[in-house]
């Protein structure tokens, strides 16, 4: 994944945890801080980055145990990440407007369940297919933990023949898109991620959300179902909700001219509310 010099670093140094960010934009502008998935990092995000205007002050955070973040051995639970999230934002608090958080995935959970205990701290929010797993809802992820640490031993060992053949369907450069994301997550980070994912809540936050939330749900990979979606709706009938076509759980990487599309609609859109 092409890693080129036209970010700026932001290091927060926490208690527990030190957080490194990428940014780009006025620094005086509206904060956008990006939240990625279980297995990617702060680059991930590099071709929606790229489009986002230069007037915002864009940050895309390496959660812990991924990129140049710290990796501890344990501590990747829901209130672990979001004592995270509050130092960076804490290291922000002097921005005239609070940020928009922007999550994909478990990033999304992660930005939901800040929102609901710190909503005077931020603008609003932006869910990019979040997993609706948690207790008493649906306990199966759509990808097994067993998929996702047989393509980082892959990597890990160099064997990239074996890593191409679980992604049948891409470019070489998604291919090496894929296994740089992989080199920069611990392993101690996927595991315990993605078992907190099938165990902590979720929906309650939904519900206790204040700000105003934009979700974005793929047509495609089986993340949230339609049923799913109108309980979600239910929960939190201010949040708007897009059902976005012909794009898989990766909704930001299917289509990213789109993805920055709904994103600064909806900055532009809740900003102005709150002028």
């Amino acid at each position: 994944m092409e890693q080129n010099d036209s970010f700026d670093h932001l290091f927060v140094k926490g208690i527990n945890a030190n957080i490194h960010l990428i940014t780009r934009g006025d620094k005086n502008g509206v904060p956008v801080i990006f939240l990625h998935g279980i297995t990617s990092y702060s680059y991930s995000f590099i071709k929606v980055l790229h489009r986002m205007p230069e007037k915002y002050y864009t940050l895309s955070m390496d959660i812990r145990g991924r990129g140049l973040s710290d990796s501890p051995k344990e501590g990747y639970l829901l209130k672990d990440y979001t004592e995270d999230l509050l130092n960076v934002v804490n290291a922000l608090v002097d921005n005239p407007i609070p940020p928009i958080l922007v999550g994909h995935s478990m990033g999304a959970r992660i930005a939901a369940a800040f929102g609901s205990r710190y909503s005077s701290l931020i603008s609003g929010m932006v869910l990019i297919d979040p997993p609706i797993n948690g207790p008493g809802q649906r306990e199966v992820y759509p990808n097994p933990l067993s998929m996702f640490l047989k393509q980082k031993e892959a990597v890990d060992q160099g064997e990239m023949e074996l890593f191409r053949s679980f992604f049948p369907s891409f470019t070489e450069e998604q291919v090496t898109e894929r296994a740089e994301e992989y080199r920069n997550n611990s392993v101690h980070a996927i595991i315990e991620s993605y078992e907190s994912l099938l165990r902590e809540p979720f929906q309650v936050f939904i519900k206790m959300l204040t700000t105003p939330v934009l979700l974005l749900a793929a047509e495609f990979g089986d993340t949230i179902r339609d049923n799913e979606l109108q309980v979600l709706k239910r929960l939190n009938p201010q949040m708007q909700v897009e059902r976005v076509k012909g794009v898989g759980h990766m909704i930001y990487k299917d289509d990213p001219e789109q993805t920055a599309d709904f994103i600064v609609s909806f900055i532009e859109k809740t900003i102005g509310q709150l002028s």
